[in-house]
């Protein structure tokens, strides 16, 4: 017959656990993460201010495991464990790569190559290589292929925006990107 030690040593249990560390559902905080790409998406000849020619990255990030031991200060002063936002996804602003327009397709659009300095950090923190000449770098289209898993470390900060209700809404974005020097490209995962 079972006695009430053996029922009670049946109910605990090792596959189930709670871990207050992780248990954070505000706004991320804003700071420096740890991050892998884990998209890219472009826009391709989007006409600016009625003026330049630009594809326009945006980027999306995982963050890493790395921040775990990381602490981040919430904005009302609380400190959250790193590890709360591990796995999490966030977005940047877009890249914008200004490129020669073609005059027989859009005559109203002047030059403007040379203001690339955003898209030039993107390629940099990334550790894509760019042909450099006489001063200039010549920055290339990127695919997803080209930084999927690359890591980054990605400066987060609070971005207002009104939604089509007229709401005021604020997100967690990714305003600059650093390399991550001792940073592992991470290796997509298999789907079996």
């Amino acid at each position: 017959m079972t006695d009430v030690i053996d029922i009670l040593d049946d109910t605990k249990s090792t596959d189930a656990w709670y871990d207050p560390k992780k248990d954070f559902q505000g706004l991320m905080p804003e700071g420096d993460y740890k991050a892998h790409v884990s998209s890219l998406s472009v826009k391709k000849n989007i006409v600016v201010k009625g003026k330049h020619l630009s594809d326009i990255y945006t980027v999306s990030f995982t963050i890493a495991e790395d921040n775990s031991d990381a602490e981040f200060e919430t904005e009302n002063g609380d400190k959250v464990s790193g590890s709360a936002f591990v796995g999490r996804e966030v977005y940047s602003k877009g890249f914008f790569r200004f490129k020669k327009p073609n005059k027989a397709q859009y005559p109203q659009l002047s030059e403007s190559m040379g203001s690339n300095k955003s898209y030039m950090e993107l390629i940099d923190s990334l550790g894509v290589t760019v042909e450099e000449s006489e001063g200039r770098y010549y920055l290339p289209e990127l695919d997803e292929s080209d930084v999927m898993g690359k890591p980054s470390i990605v400066r987060v900060f609070h971005d207002g925006w009104t939604d089509r209700e007229g709401n005021e809404r604020t997100s967690a974005k990714v305003s600059m990107l650093f390399e991550w020097a001792d940073g592992k490209e991470k290796e997509e995962d298999l789907p079996f």
